[in-house]
């Protein structure tokens, strides 16, 4: 079996020595995803220790790319229920979740310390893997670590939609009807290297040393749920064409900078000094630190500390949320939560139930144990009605729990007053059908869509399609192969502004495509508010900025105050807060 070694250095990235070779990643996620990715393509299964400097984990991956299992060395880390959802998480490694994804966690906003975090789920079947399920993950994001949450649920899945409800995993999409073969011709590739070639860049979530392993998998959690594509009429959305044709939203600009951060000046309004080796997430709600048994969380707008503790071991999923319509920042250690509403100087704590695993699709957080699903209320948990069998719970926002079957509607529940809407999604053409449900939550679905006997693998031509699920209208369409997306996830970022998926970057708010960086050799991490990390030419750090990909090594964390400000961990283990340029206002 072929070792690898992924460590992680003091300078906040992660290195993969692999045959005599060594690379650089952002994050741990993303060097496990591109390991997936590598065991797949070339058939090989791998031996793999992540080694943090003070702890070690050991996993294996198999030659498929599935993180089969995992163990920890030398440390306190992880839990022993971190390390069994980790091994979980594992076994959906090479599908896809909505790193979703989550959601954006906080975690999923983090600085290059962190681990992995929330991404969009992919859906599985009971027995064998759904369409859905070949997603790569967090953001959540790679093959290998994206599809934590599903593999949970398949276990409990029944084919009868019996007492193993539901027919998909919870945690993912709707389980996919067998359909009859039907040889379709094959499109030929357009590129010597396929994008599963390139490494993903995931989510990351708080979590410092081995418990990034946990996260990078784990947090990647998210439901997804079913969309369309649009029809030719004069109010047809918004459609890029196939490969053959000009994409308008490829124009990219390879530039280099002087700022720390794009459009932002160069001298900080605060600053605070943070531990070499902390785990750091910052957000709208927060800057999170995590050191040894300290758990501290900044106030993004002055940089003093809000709120610390000690703690017993490391949160294994954060994330910023909204409960009963207040912000908060919301944490799981084991089986507690923390949830630290905005104004408060002391979280409000809650007790999970047993094996408890948690996601943030919607703008709120499910959470799901056994059969029961139940979310976070400003009095404790609230117990969520379980949608009928044979259908999948996907998201929960707006108190409406989003759920569905396979072909749809999509249901929208309100879990207060009991009522219940129909959501019937826009088809883009009668000829096709949906192969996948990617993601759904911020008030959008994203699946795809080919014609019969086309799957997340098969070569065919696909349409991406966003959808609204205010009334289940086509936001935009993509053409596309599943080459590019067809195991790829849906990120979403920090504050809700992008998302992306393989090399397609979204408006989240409007559901438009913004760019197809693919010509350029440009690979996305996950969005700071309008700003999104990326690497080019393999090991070139960069930020994409509008229609600028600047070449920079800054550690962005987040962009917060609608734009404002950018949080930046920097070389010295500090945190600043730069302003927005005057000029940057009216561009």
């Amino acid at each position: 079996m072929t070792r690898a070694l992924i460590s992680v250095s003091d300078d906040g990235f992660t290195y993969i020595s692999l045959n005599g070779a060594t690379s650089r990643y952002s994050d741990t996620g993303q060097a496990i995803a591109y390991l997936g990715d590598y065991a797949r393509e070339t058939a090989t299964a791998l031996s793999v220790t992540i080694d943090d400097g003070v702890k070690k984990a050991e996993v294996s991956i198999d030659e498929n790319g599935k993180l089969a299992s995992s163990s920890a060395r030398a440390g306190s880390g992880a839990s022993a229920e971190s390390d069994a959802e980790a091994t979980d998480s594992a076994d959906r490694a090479d599908q896809r979740t909505d790193a979703e994804a989550t959601a954006s966690a906080a975690g999923t906003q983090p600085s290059a310390a962190s681990g992995s975090s929330q991404t969009a789920d992919p859906s599985e079947s009971t027995e064998q893997p759904t369409p859905a399920e070949s997603s790569d993950g967090s953001e959540s994001s790679g093959d290998a670590a994206g599809a934590a949450e599903a593999a949970d649920g398949s276990a409990e899945a029944t084919a009868d939609g019996g007492e193993g409800y539901p027919l998909g995993t919870p945690f993912s999409g709707p389980a996919a009807p067998a359909a009859p073969k039907v040889k379709k011709t094959r499109v030929r590739k357009h590129s010597k290297r396929s994008p599963r070639n390139r490494p993903q860049r995931l989510k990351k979530i708080t979590v410092p040393g081995l418990v990034l392993i946990g996260l990078a998998i784990l947090m990647i959690g998210a439901f997804v749920v079913p969309n369309i594509v649009p029809v030719d009429s004069s109010e047809t959305p918004q459609t890029i064409g196939s490969e053959q044709q000009l994409n308008p939203a490829s124009e990219l600009s390879v530039d280099d900078t002087d700022d720390v951060v794009p459009g932002f000046d160069n001298s900080p309004i605060w600053e605070t000094e943070v531990p070499k080796r902390a785990s750091v997430t910052a957000s709208d709600r927060g800057v999170l630190l995590v050191y040894k048994n300290r758990l501290e969380v900044l106030d993004a707008d002055t940089g003093k500390t809000r709120y610390k503790t000690t703690i017993d071991e490391a949160p294994t999923f954060a994330v910023d949320t909204v409960i009963d319509g207040q912000p908060a920042l919301l944490w799981q250690s084991g089986d507690t939560a923390e949830a630290l509403f905005d104004g408060e100087k002391e979280p409000k704590s809650y007790q999970l139930p047993q094996d408890a695993r948690i996601t943030s699709a919607g703008k709120s957080v499910l959470i799901k144990s056994g059969n029961q699903l139940s979310t976070f209320s400003t009095d404790g948990l609230e117990n969520v009605p379980t949608p009928k069998a044979g259908s999948t719970p996907m998201a929960i926002e707006n108190d409406e729990l989003y759920s569905s079957d396979w072909n749809g509607p999509v249901k929208a529940k309100n879990v207060k007053t009991g009522e219940e809407r129909s959501i019937e999604l826009e088809r883009p053409a009668d000829e096709l059908q949906i192969i996948d449900w990617i993601s759904a939550g911020h008030g959008k679905a994203i699946t795809l869509w080919g014609e019969q006997g086309a799957s997340t693998n098969s070569g065919h031509r696909i349409q991406l399609v966003v959808h609204s699920l205010d009334d289940g209208s086509i936001l935009s369409t993509v053409t596309t192969t599943t080459d590019i997306v067809g195991e790829k996830s849906w990120v979403r970022g920090q504050a809700g502004e992008r998302a992306y998926i393989g090399p397609y970057l979204f408006d989240l708010r409007s559901g438009l495509l913004l760019t197809d960086v693919s010509s350029r050799d440009v690979h996305l991490s996950e969005p700071r508010g309008n700003i999104v990390p990326c690497t080019m030419d393999t090991n070139t750090s960069c930020l994409l900025a509008g229609k600028h990909a600047f070449k920079t090594d800054t550690d962005l964390l987040a962009v917060v105050n609608d734009g404002e400000e950018a949080l930046v961990l920097e070389d010295d283990s500090t945190v600043r807060a730069y302003p927005k340029k005057s000029d940057s206002h009216d561009r």
